[in-house]
């Protein structure tokens, strides 16, 4: 399809540049495309006409310009239609599997989190407390003869 469009778009810049060139050398006296031709045609002579021409050949970039935005307006509705093709059927599902396999992830993180870490977290609460408990006990005694003489320290103590 590549190779078409070159051919074609070859085929029209080639006829492009032959009938520009055609109209220059027939305007300049040459013959080189079959015009209707008057035996007083000759090259301008004054100012106002060589106006005329420059208009004229102006007019012709001008409508140049205008086939070739047109063209480009063209392929740029035809890039829109492709891309939002592109994002239906190839983004759109490729985002819900990226959103399953998260999905999946947060799955596996809560269980983890609930079967090793609150198990650990539990376990390391007992033995804290129990560290705590034996402590208490165990000082008990030495807490309350040291309350007794201490003084308070701190101005709100």
């Amino acid at each position: 399809m590549r190779t078409i469009g070159t051919v074609v778009a070859a085929a029209i810049l080639l006829l492009l540049l032959y009938i520009g060139i055609s109209i220059v050398v027939a305007y300049a006296g040459g013959d080189i495309w079959v015009l209707p031709t008057n035996d007083s045609w000759a090259l301008p002579d004054s100012w106002s006409e060589w106006r005329d021409v420059a208009i004229v050949l102006s007019a012709g970039f001008w409508a140049f310009a205008g086939v070739v935005m047109i063209a480009l307006l063209g392929v740029l509705v035809w890039l829109i239609l492709e891309i939002r093709k592109l994002l239906k059927y190839n983004v759109a599902p490729a985002v819900d599997s990226l959103k399953g396999t998260l999905d999946n992830v947060r799955g596996t993180t809560e269980f983890a989190g609930e079967t090793v870490a609150s198990p650990l977290i539990r376990a390391y609460s007992v033995v804290k407390g129990v560290r705590t408990g034996i402590g208490a006990v165990k000082g008990f005694p030495g807490n309350v003869k040291g309350r007794k003489g201490k003084k308070k320290k701190g101005m709100f103590r």
